[in-house]
């Protein structure tokens, strides 16, 4: 006797989910830990910046008067603030009104959820560029915030130059091949930053991925190599877990210590977003104490009229990135 099988069923409903499964993480880690500056007033931001100068100490002798007076002296900062502009969301009026697999609400919501996560992620991607800062030269060139490659960098800045005391060394900047990084270089460069710092320093790096990786590679034991060039720790497991852990976040030398986040927004181009080839070799290693993002308008979503073909609108912001001083703060830099 025939019957109804699924395959007779000419209108089934689909079975639809109600997510949208998205594999890229949301978080922008340099943007959430930097703190927060005052509102600035003008495009440009000015700051003093001051080292203490260096005094011979051959001892005085008695009887003697003070005839000439000293200052400490200052020496001033500044960079342009930049705005930044998503490329904005528009949703059909059709599309807004039917029901889409994992849309909960409307698509308009979406989409405009959606823009928003795109500006923060525009704006990490800037702060831990390598771009200068730049005055507005109608139509071609638009104002842009200093970014941090460009703060640190050892050599003179093409706009508004950081004074050349306040520059780090040379030694605080690592440029080789990524496979020859090892804890001397990190060490050496620790070194130059707290010797201009004249303490040890505790520095937070942000860190590519294959840098995290060959960070990490410092702890292993290699059993083939010369005594002198195997790690000096060896860790202990429980058998029980049966894993292997080859994971180190923190590095402490005499001249300091650094504690390392992973970072998938290092040295992008600006032209188009997209990663370089610095971006998983490189590292920032920052003491987060001389830093500000300061918002001159804070992250912001508008809607646009609707005109006939559906809602639309953007996100936008306005800011700057202060280094408020460079000294004692290091740099890896390399593309191979």
């Amino acid at each position: 006797m025939a019957g109804m099988f699924e395959a007779d069923q000419p209108m089934k409903i689909a079975e639809l989910g109600d997510t949208i499964f998205i594999a890229e993480s949301e978080k922008t880690p340099f943007t959430r830990l930097v703190k927060r500056g005052s509102t600035p007033k003008q495009m440009l931001s000015q700051w003093p910046v001051q080292k203490y100068p260096r005094r011979k100490f051959g001892g005085t002798m008695d009887g003697t008067d003070i005839a000439t007076f000293t200052k400490t002296t200052r020496e001033q900062m500044e960079a342009y603030a930049m705005w930044i502009m998503t490329e904005g969301w528009m949703v059909s009026k059709l599309a807004n009104l039917t029901y889409t697999a994992g849309v909960q609400k409307k698509e308009m919501a979406k989409q405009a959820k959606d823009d928003a996560l795109i500006l923060a992620q525009m704006i990490e991607r800037q702060v831990l560029s390598n771009v200068d800062t730049a005055v507005e030269a109608a139509p071609a060139t638009p104002f842009r915030s200093r970014a941090a490659f460009s703060w640190l960098s050892n050599t003179a800045q093409a706009v508004k130059p950081v004074p050349a005391n306040f520059r780090p060394a040379a030694a605080a900047w690592y440029d080789g091949a990524l496979a020859s990084f090892l804890p001397a270089n990190l060490e050496a460069m620790l070194a130059s930053a707290a010797g201009e710092k004249k303490s040890p320093v505790d520095l937070t790096g942000f860190v590519g991925l294959l840098l995290k990786a060959q960070m990490s590679k410092w702890a292993q034991l290699n059993e083939a190599a010369s005594a002198t060039d195997q790690a000096l720790t060896r860790y202990n497991l429980n058998a029980s877990e049966k894993k292997l852990i080859n994971v180190v976040d923190m590095f402490e030398f005499d001249a300091g210590m650094v504690n390392t986040i992973p970072s998938f927004y290092l040295h992008a181009t600006e032209a188009d977003g997209e990663d370089s080839d610095y971006t998983t070799r490189s590292g920032l290693f920052l003491d987060l104490t001389m830093w500000e993002l300061s918002f001159m308008q804070t992250p912001a979503g508008y809607k646009l009229p609707p005109q006939s073909g559906g809602p639309r609108g953007y996100h936008d912001a306005v800011y700057i990135l202060k280094c408020l001083n460079p000294l004692g703060q290091v740099v890896v830099e390399t593309d191979s």
